[in-house]
C-alpha cells in the first residue's frame, strides 16, 4: 500500500502527535493528537472555527488480507482504528459538533456518533446537547471536507477533494467494518 498523501491539506501549522512505542507497537493502543491536543483555528466567513481530534488505533501483523489472501511484506501490519474524537467549536469556545466513536470508554454508548452543540441548537428544538445521534463511522478527511465545502474554511491544496478522496479510497480499501 502506498503512503498516503496528507489529509489535512487545508490545516496550517499543526501536526499529528502519536504517543510513544515502548518496544514492539503491536498489539498496544495508540494515540495521535492533532497539534498535540491543543485547538486549531480557522477563519471561516465572519467568524472562526477552532477544530480538536485524537484518533486511537492498534497495529496489528497479519498474514492475509481482509479478502484472505496472502500478504507481502509491505503490507504485513495493518492499523485498525480503535476510536475517534473530532469536535468543531465557535470562537467562543461552544461545541458546535462533535463526532464520537468510544467503543472501550466509560460511556455506554459504543456506536458512532455525533453531538450537535447547545450553540448551535434551539432551546425548544428535538435535538438536544446530551443526545447521540448514530452515524456511521466519521473519518478525518470527512471531517475536513464538511469544514470546506459546508462551513467554509478556505483549504491550503486546491486539489484537496482530490487528496481527501485518495485517502478515503484506501481507507475504505482497507477497513474491517462500517
Amino acid at each position: 500500500m502506498e503512503p498516503l498523501r496528507a489529509a489535512s491539506s487545508c490545516i496550517t501549522m499543526s501536526q499529528w502527535v502519536c504517543s510513544s512505542f515502548k518496544g514492539d507497537p503491536v498489539g498496544e493502543t495508540h494515540t495521535v493528537l492533532l497539534n498535540r491536543g491543543d485547538p486549531v483555528g480557522f477563519k471561516i466567513p465572519d467568524n472562526k472555527i477552532f477544530l480538536e481530534a485524537s484518533i486511537k488505533f492498534t497495529v496489528a501483523r497479519q498474514e492475509k488480507n481482509v479478502l484472505g489472501q496472502p500478504v507481502g511484506t509491505a503490507d504485513r501490519y495493518k492499523v485498525s482504528t480503535q476510536g475517534y474524537m473530532y469536535s468543531l467549536s465557535s470562537s467562543e469556545d461552544e461545541e458546535q459538533i462533535a463526532w464520537h466513536w468510544h467503543p472501550s470508554g466509560s460511556s455506554d454508548v459504543e456506536y458512532p456518533h455525533c453531538h450537535i452543540g447547545s450553540a448551535a441548537l434551539n432551546p425548544s428544538g428535538l435535538i438536544k446537547k446530551k443526545h447521540h445521534l448514530r452515524t456511521g463511522r466519521m473519518t478525518f478527511e470527512s471531517v475536513v471536507f464538511n469544514m470546506i465545502t459546508q462551513w467554509g474554511v478556505t483549504p491550503r491544496n486546491l486539489n484537496y477533494e482530490e487528496i481527501l478522496d485518495e485517502n478515503q479510497a484506501a481507507f475504505d480499501k482497507w477497513k474491517s467494518w462500517g
